[in-house]
Order: C-alpha cells, then sequence, then structure tokens
C-alpha cells in the first residue's frame, strides 16, 4: 500500500491544513478544505451542525462482503494556532517555534483525504466506509458528543488520535470524572477583626493537602487543576473553589477515589464550621479491548501488511474512542504519528504520515467478512 502513496501531495495536503487556524469550536476553514476536496472526489460529504460549529461525515459506499468500518479524527487544535508556518527540515515537519503544529489531529485528516483519493484513482476494492472528522475534541470530546451516532452504520471505529509511530494501537484508556468544591466560609476584616471570619481560602488548602493527588496506582491518578478565590488582602476569603480530576481504569476505582475526595472535603469544612458544595461529572467512560478481538486482529493485521509491527498499549487520556465504545461501537485508537503534541516543539515525520495513509488503505483491504 505504501508505493500506493502519493507522498509529495499528501504533505502538500497536511501543510495546507496545517496553516489553517481551527480552535476548538472555529474549524469553518478545516471543514471547508474537506468539504471542497469531497466535491473534487465526488464523494458523499455531510455536514451536522454542533454548537456553533459541524461535525463532517464522508461516506463511501461499496462491497457487502466486507465489514463496514468507520475511520475517526478530530478537526479542531489547541493553542497557539494563528499563523502556523510549517516547515519541512528533511523528512519532519515542523513549525517556526511560535505555535503549535497541528498534526495532532491533522496529520489523519490529511492521510484521510490521501486514502480516498486513491480509493478513487485506483479503483481498490472496498466495503461501506465511513470517515467522522469531529469538532471541539481538545475541550472535552464536544464534537463527538454532539454528534447522533445512530447515523453510523459501521461496526467498528478506528480512531487516529494517538502520538508516536505509526504502530501503537491503543487497547485500553480511563473512566474521567472532572469535579469542582466549592467552599463558602464568612467574610470579615483581615486587619480588624480576622477572628470573626472564617477563610474559605485557607479551608480550601486543607481539602487540596489531604485529598488523593498524583498517581495513586498502575490505572488511577487524581489532580487539582484550577484555584479560585478571595476578592481582595484585606478580606477573609468568604468563597474558593478548585477544579480537579480523577482518572481509572476501573469504573469502580475512580468511583471510589470520588467518593474519598467528598468525603474528606465535608469532613474538613465542618470542622472550620465552613460550607461546602460538590459537583461531579462523568465526562467519559472507559474502554477495554481484549486482545483477541476483531477490530484488534483486523488492525494488527494491516500493520503487518504495510510492514509495521503492531504495539499494543494502554492510555491515560481520553479521545473520541471512548464515546464510540460507550455507544456500543468498537472502537481502537491508532497513532497519526504526531509527536512532542500541544507544544510548539510538536512535528511529524513524512514517513509516519505516509504510513497513516497506507495504513488506512491497509484497514480497508482487511476489513473482510
Amino acid at each position: 500500500m505504501k508505493d500506493l502513496i502519493n507522498s509529495e501531495r499528501l504533505v502538500t495536503t497536511f501543510i495546507d491544513l496545517a496553516k489553517i487556524a481551527s480552535p476548538s469550536w472555529a474549524e469553518k476553514g478545516v471543514i471547508d478544505y474537506i468539504t471542497q476536496k469531497s466535491e473534487k472526489l465526488g464523494v458523499e460529504c455531510v455536514l451536522y451542525p454542533c454548537n456553533s460549529s459541524h461535525n463532517v461525515v464522508i461516506r463511501i459506499h461499496g462491497d457487502g462482503g466486507y465489514i463496514p468500518v468507520l475511520f475517526s479524527c478530530h478537526m479542531d487544535t489547541v493553542t497557539p494556532c494563528e499563523n502556523i508556518q510549517p516547515l519541512v527540515k528533511d523528512n519532519r515537519i515542523v513549525s517556526d517555534g511560535r505555535t503549535i503544529l497541528g498534526a495532532d489531529d491533522k496529520s489523519a485528516i490529511a492521510a484521510f483525504l490521501e486514502a480516498i483519493t486513491i480509493l478513487k484513482e485506483k479503483n481498490i476494492p472496498h466495503g461501506h466506509i465511513e470517515f467522522l472528522f469531529s469538532c471541539a475534541e481538545e475541550v472535552g470530546l464536544c464534537g463527538v458528543k454532539g454528534f447522533d451516532l445512530s447515523q453510523v452504520r459501521a461496526q467498528y471505529a478506528f480512531v487516529f488520535d494517538s502520538d508516536g509511530p505509526v504502530g501503537k494501537i491503543i487497547v485500553a484508556a480511563p473512566y474521567h470524572i472532572s469535579m469542582k468544591i466549592i467552599v463558602k466560609g464568612k467574610a470579615a476584616h483581615a486587619g480588624m477583626e480576622p477572628e470573626k471570619g472564617v477563610s474559605a481560602i485557607r479551608v480550601l488548602s486543607e481539602i487540596i493537602a489531604a485529598i488523593p493527588h498524583g498517581r495513586l496506582d498502575k490505572e488511577t491518578t487524581a489532580n487539582v487543576g484550577i484555584i479560585k478565590g478571595g476578592r481582595a488582602t484585606n478580606i477573609v476569603a468568604e468563597e474558593a473553589e478548585c477544579t480537579l480530576e480523577t482518572r481509572s481504569r476501573q469504573k469502580s476505582r475512580v468511583l471510589s477515589v470520588k467518593k474519598e475526595i467528598e468525603t474528606i472535603a465535608k469532613k474538613i469544612s465542618q470542622k472550620h464550621k465552613a460550607k461546602v458544595k460538590i459537583e461531579s461529572t462523568m465526562d467519559y467512560e472507559g474502554y477495554t479491548i481484549t486482545n483477541s478481538d476483531t477490530i484488534v486482529s483486523i488492525a494488527c493485521n494491516a500493520l503487518k501488511g504495510i510492514g509495521i509491527k503492531p504495539t499494543l498499549a494502554v492510555s491515560g487520556g481520553g479521545s473520541d474512542t471512548n464515546i464510540f465504545n460507550a455507544h456500543a461501537i468498537k472502537a481502537i485508537n491508532l497513532s497519526s504519528g504526531m509527536r512532542q503534541v500541544h507544544t510548539t516543539k510538536e512535528y511529524i515525520m513524512i514517513p509516519d504520515l505516509v504510513n497513516v495513509a497506507a495504513l488506512v488503505l491497509s484497514i480497508i483491504q482487511n476489513a473482510k467478512r
């Protein structure tokens, strides 16, 4: 399959996409690029409204002798993503150092478009194929959460949104709970009568110091990421809050950590005669795919077919893959070749970009009934 890839065209497509600023909920430039390419290729392309943006689906109908498959990636990037200037240095594509590159996840978009182009050019046999380009993934998987997954006909979803060299297959990812702890104390003048106040900041600080933090075990983590509170130095703080998360590949474990945090927060607040409000949301369900599952076999055989050794791995992060699995669409997350993502040092190797496109074609060929 690699010999079918037009690497020069693929690199051009990726650079074109990388130059388009597409922060979460503002993906219009990328959406326009995909729809224009689809029109030229003569493939069905449908836009589905989602908040202030759209999810995009390309459908290519085919032979019933193949298992229907879905390929998925996201169109948004983290910031800074304005005026990205991609540079090709030997076999590596980088930004000029002022911005991210956007290989997360435009490497997958470019590879998908190249694979579709080759399917059309070479009349390669295939089954029913769907390509879902989601919006607002970086801010909580919002695009795929806002998409009616009953629209998907595919039995298996191959999500390309993992870092590292092509060959990695993520077969397990965690449950994720977001929490907010809001402490209400009592205001008082900090210089004249501080003893009449109850500092919400100090109560919250004690809570933060007491709750689970960092790596709790090989499958579980917890982290406080945002703290807010107080109005002025001469006021005993009346209110303070923190936003935190906990993750685990075991649902029972993530729920037990959540309960432990709630118990500690309530106990410490009561001790200081402060009030506490705790909010929590299960942002996404975890998943575990067995090594013997059909979707893993398809991916492994497809990788071997292009000369790459498969590597099965687990992840501490979430992706659209979690949402597919929660909706009974068996899904795995595959590497799209991106490296040092979410930083201004982000890059992708051109051979990996080629490998992603080749892998898509190889999966299509290996998805036989």
